[in-house]
């Protein structure tokens, strides 16, 4: 039976929020996606892009399924899909389950990216920052990197940050880690919290560098506790509080605040 277009809508968009439950890890999620994966395969072989870019991508980054992920997404690649041509291009650009081709897939990581595709400008910026003398473009990698910053990409506005500190340009490295902590990057933490710690880039914030040493404990990471403990001697009860409030960790604050009072007399 053919499925009418507000019903391929719905499909779709329901598709990908149990693929966004997927990359938080739901189990829940992945379940549902197996449930649904016969019915969004169906859709893409009637010929439809956005889910023959849907499995091609579930096979590539969940199942490993290389072959499938190929057979999609070059088939969506070739109809435009610039998700489905960043895919691709990283596929070959890997040799995963395929050749390498690294030239055929700076092409469709540049078809991409022309398209706005954030993440196809990032990975193209990656390629332009390891390049060889005659491919190396930095210039042109950090202004792709301010696009997928500007678009919301945290991991372009680490890396940023990242170039900036290398650079001694530690008021730029503070103002672009801030942002990529603000739009959800674990990885740009501790360095902004040592910054903030510090009075590096701008003036000392004590309150948001224990915000992010506690903020690293979501992913399981410990080095930012040590940090905490180091400096919650220099801090207000109503400092530290403030700060385990932001970071969603009330109960550390209060542990830190408590262990401080045993330590002081």
């Amino acid at each position: 039976m053919v499925m009418k277009v507000v019903e391929l809508e719905n499909l779709l968009l329901v598709a990908r929020r149990v693929l966004d439950g997927m990359r938080k890890g739901s189990a829940a999620a992945a379940n549902e996606m197996r449930r649904m994966i016969p019915e969004l395969q169906r859709a893409a072989d009637s010929g439809d892009s956005e889910f023959q870019e849907l499995i091609g991508g579930i096979a590539l980054e969940y199942l490993k399924d290389y072959g499938t992920a190929y057979y999609y997404l070059r088939a969506a690649a070739e109809s435009g899909n610039a998700s489905a041509q960043r895919g691709l291009a990283f596929m070959l650009f890997e040799g995963l389950g395929v050749q390498k081709d690294k030239r055929k897939a700076v092409k469709l990581f540049e078809a991409a990216a022309e398209s706005g595709d954030r993440a196809a400008k990032f990975n193209l910026a990656g390629v332009l920052l390891r390049g060889d003398d005659a491919t190396r473009d930095e210039e042109r990698a950090v202004r792709l990197l301010r696009e997928a910053s500007d678009a919301g990409m945290d991991a372009a506005s680490r890396q940023l940050g990242e170039i900036a500190l290398a650079e001694n340009d530690y008021f730029e490295a503070r103002k672009v880690l801030s942002l990529a902590v603000g739009q959800g990057s674990y990885r740009a933490l501790m360095n902004l919290g040592m910054m903030c710690r510090d009075g590096i880039g701008g003036d000392v914030d004590r309150v948001q560098a224990l915000t992010c040493f506690l903020k690293l404990l979501d992913v399981g990471d410990g080095d930012g506790l040590h940090e905490a403990h180091a400096m919650v001697p220099e801090m207000t009860d109503q400092e530290v509080k403030e700060a385990a409030l932001k970071a969603g960790r009330v109960s550390e604050g209060g542990v830190l605040i408590g262990n401080r009072r045993k330590y002081s007399y």
